[in-house]
């Protein structure tokens, strides 16, 4: 077979894009001469340029529905023999004009659309109550996959690997961790106070190691600079970057990871790192933790009892990274 594939990931989301990656190799497997194309966005663009078996990319510099719809039209002359989108909300405006545009011989889909093609293939499952990668792991079974796990695979520029590496290496101390507290929305942020708290605290138990904090911007990384330099010699603000596989070959070489943000939990993942992750009270509603949360041996989630992600007392995050650095293998969700 030679079937070109289109994935979709036009949402320009990270941590979704980190979670796609795992698809990549294993197509391959099974149809050697697939040929792969991906629509996504400027920002997740990092995700796939480097990854051997992406053969087209699709790239749609904004979230103007006109420019997704051009960039749409241009992937349509690559006569695509299947559409695959992992995403529930096929009954958007947004989905339905893409996929019209590009007009594929099949669309893969997880949930039903109000208007089915009758070429649609929809492969149905509990997908709001179980982990994203399932809808993965169920589309590589249904082209034949023998898989038993789905694992992410990240393929990172060179250069921008061996910078963040000689970047840790500058340290003499022995081990790397990232605080990340900037998460996509307020609710999932936490103050530099807090911040500075957790440091202060966890530094009397991890005197040698080395903490690392991600900056958003240039203006943040220096105001970030400027606040932690006061409170802790052996503190590090990771340089800003416009591109996020500066922040992702950063995470792929330390020891942990606590974050707000998913795009860092599901980075942590790739590379088999313990991760603490944080979460608002809106994770229980959403269901997050569930869909959205760790998939490894090593993790860690702690949920709030109300609004406010700081909710979370430094004390009891504390005491779950310890937990979390003394086990080999350790799953745990808490909810206050």
């Amino acid at each position: 077979m030679h079937p070109k594939i289109l994935l979709l990931a036009h949402d320009n989301k990270i941590g979704d894009s980190i979670i796609l990656t795992g698809l990549l190799n294993a197509i391959v497997k099974v149809w050697p001469n697939a040929a792969i194309g991906i629509l996504c966005g400027d920002t997740n663009l990092v995700l796939y340029k480097n990854h051997p078996n992406v053969k087209w990319l699709h790239v749609s510099p904004s979230r103007s529905i006109l420019i997704r719809a051009y960039t749409s039209l241009i992937a349509r002359f690559k006569k695509y023999d299947y559409l695959v989108y992992f995403g529930l909300d096929v009954n958007k405006s947004s989905f339905k004009k893409i996929s019209s545009l590009i007009n594929a011989k099949q669309r893969i889909l997880f949930a039903n659309p109000i208007i089915k093609n009758t070429s649609d293939i929809v492969l149905e499952g509990p997908w709001s109550n179980c982990h994203i990668s399932n809808r993965h792991f169920t589309f590589l079974r249904w082209i034949g996959s023998k898989i038993k796990h789905y694992h992410y695979d990240i393929k990172l520029n060179k250069n921008t690997e061996r910078i963040a590496k000689n970047e840790l290496g500058k340290s003499e101390l022995s081990k790397n961790i990232i605080i990340n507290g900037r998460g996509s929305s307020k609710d999932k942020c936490l103050s530099d106070e807090w911040i500075s708290q957790l440091i202060i605290s966890l530094r009397k138990y991890y005197p040698k190691h080395q903490f690392l904090i991600l900056s958003t911007s240039k203006k943040n990384e220096l105001s970030l600079s400027d606040k932690y330099s006061k409170i802790d010699g052996n503190l590090k603000i990771v340089p800003y970057k416009d591109s996020i596989d500066s922040n992702l070959a950063v995470i792929k070489h330390v020891d942990a990871v606590i974050t707000t943000d998913t795009y860092a939990v599901h980075a942590a993942v790739a590379w088999n790192i313990p991760v603490l992750a944080l979460y608002s009270i809106n994770a229980i509603r959403d269901n997050h933790h569930v869909i959205f949360g760790p998939k490894s041996e090593r993790y860690i989630q702690i949920i709030p009892p109300k609004k406010g992600i700081e909710a979370i007392s430094i004390k009891e995050t504390v005491n779950a990274f310890k937990r979390l650095m003394k086990k080999k293998k350790i799953q745990e969700c808490k909810y206050f």
